[in-house]
């Protein structure tokens, strides 16, 4: 994991358990829209612009009912290079019991509706912690090659 990602998550992990505790389930029904929510809450909490991530992120997906999402994001900056791409990625499935998000959104009575149980919040910061801990600059890859 990036030390520097990982400062940022140590230092803003609260500000997105707030977001999870207080916006409905139905603003991030999406492994990007959750990505979209770390990028905002826990990446971008910084006064240098430049050390900040555009939330237009790029989804590669070529599976269907299951497979992987791989999210490509990069830093604020005119014309990035290698180092300021990130990427991460989460494998999905077809249904609650092979895919994350729907296991959270089920985990409970309110079936991904309204605000989230204190679980869910818990498991949903799992999730976020999870695609934060995967994520990596395309620099990095290419010199673990």
């Amino acid at each position: 994991m990036n030390k520097d990602i990982l400062k940022q998550w140590e230092k803003n992990k609260n500000k997105l358990q707030k977001y999870f505790e207080t916006t409905n389930q139905e603003a991030y029904t999406s492994y990007g829209k959750i990505l979209k929510a770390i990028i905002k809450y826990v990446l971008n909490e910084t006064d240098d612009y430049w050390n900040t991530y555009d939330t237009k992120i790029k989804v590669i997906d070529d599976g269907e009912y299951q497979g992987t999402q791989i999210f490509i994001i990069h830093r604020n900056v005119y014309q990035p290079s290698l180092s300021d791409y990130l990427y991460t990625y989460v494998y999905y499935g077809s249904c609650s019991g092979c895919d994350t998000l729907q296991s959270i959104e089920y985990s409970a009575d309110n079936y991904g509706e309204g605000l989230p149980t204190k679980k869910q919040v818990k498991d949903y910061m799992l999730l976020a912690l999870h695609l934060v801990q995967n994520l990596k600059t395309l620099k990095e890859q290419e010199e673990n090659e």
